[in-house]
């Protein structure tokens, strides 16, 4: 299936995604499509115009249902992340375009990178940095907690929560989790243990951690009432999506000693500003959303995205559809 345009000039798939690999793009686009089609072009916005049939797009690089309309020969969104809020979903599926996501290219990366910022946060191994380098020698100001036998509670139970819920019970480390969206026998069968309320996960936890999607009822859904449901002393991961949190909400839970501590990979501004109230948020440990990274899964969720490209372009159904078009768009 020829996807030239103009006249015979090549298709456009442009990247929109300053981590992107083209080298695994290509390479993926390659098993599907004769390279004399194709015209790979880096860049730093969405662009727009006639010949772009395919675009990946990275979380960096937010696109509009405006956007939409300034690309008429648009077929495929392939989101080079898991999250795709960054996208008008609803838009492209309207529009007659298909979106997909890389979701489970870094499943293991930001499962590891969980249980360390949790584990991190019991054992106060980045307090206890600061405090040598600082000239105190004291181990009982941080006083370090043992990890077998605390309570973890998972907010969210999708892939990624689930190989947590494996790291934590290799440690002695009874877990729970709430999802209203995941059936009863997928907390059965990884053992954890299924909390129907919200607030009754968090009143029954020690460490929380959070691995949602960010969409209009999730915004905000840890505030002020949630935090103070959690045990006195308790800890907090984020490596979902930093509007998820209430930021003034954690400041004041972490300033009276509701929560000892807090690990946040994502922010609700990447990156902060100098004057942003995160950066002097009490006993946090920041991240600059760096869950996700290892070598081998940047070069997968490039090479996931590029091979949904080119399904779409050779005519076939993608993997990791997150809409599929409504109708099939006119050329």
């Amino acid at each position: 299936m020829s996807t030239e345009r103009n006249g015979g000039a090549p298709a456009r798939i442009a990247l929109a995604d300053p981590f992107a690999d083209p080298e695994a793009v290509r390479t993926a686009l390659g098993d599907a499509l004769p390279q004399a089609e194709v015209r790979l072009e880096q860049v730093d916005a969405i662009p727009h115009g006639p010949g772009i049939v395919g675009l990946l797009v990275g979380p960096e690089v937010p696109m509009t249902a405006e956007d939409l309309a300034l690309l008429p020969d648009l077929r495929v969104i392939a989101v080079t992340s898991t999250g795709y809020d960054h996208v008008p979903v609803e838009a492209a599926r309207a529009a007659g375009i298909w979106v997909t996501s890389s979701a489970g290219y870094c499943t293991n990366e930001v499962a590891d990178h969980t249980l360390a910022l949790g584990v991190g946060l019991l054992r106060g191994t980045v307090d206890l940095d600061r405090d040598v380098r600082s000239g105190i020698w004291d181990v009982e100001r941080v006083r370090p907690r043992r990890i077998a036998g605390t309570r973890w509670g998972l907010v969210g139970f999708g892939r990624i929560a689930r190989a947590v819920a494996e790291h934590a019970a290799a440690l002695s480390m009874p877990v729970s989790a709430w999802d209203p969206k995941v059936a009863p026998e997928h907390f059965e069968k990884a053992g954890v243990r299924r909390v129907a309320n919200l607030t009754d996960l968090l009143a029954g936890t020690d460490l929380v951690s959070l691995h949602i999607p960010l969409t209009p009822e999730t915004a905000d859904l840890i505030g002020a009432a949630e935090l103070a449901a959690m045990p006195a002393g308790s800890f907090l991961v984020n490596v979902s999506r930093g509007e998820i949190l209430d930021h003034a909400a954690l400041a004041a839970a972490l300033d009276s000693g509701q929560l000892k501590g807090a690990a946040l990979d994502t922010l609700p501004v990447e990156p902060p500003a100098a004057d942003d109230p995160a950066l002097s948020l009490k006993s946090t440990v920041l991240n600059p959303h760096a869950a996700w990274y290892s070598d081998e899964a940047r070069r997968r969720a490039y090479a996931w995205a590029g091979a949904a490209v080119g399904a779409v372009l050779s005519g076939g159904r993608p993997d990791g559809v997150v809409a599929e078009p409504s109708h099939k768009r006119q050329r």
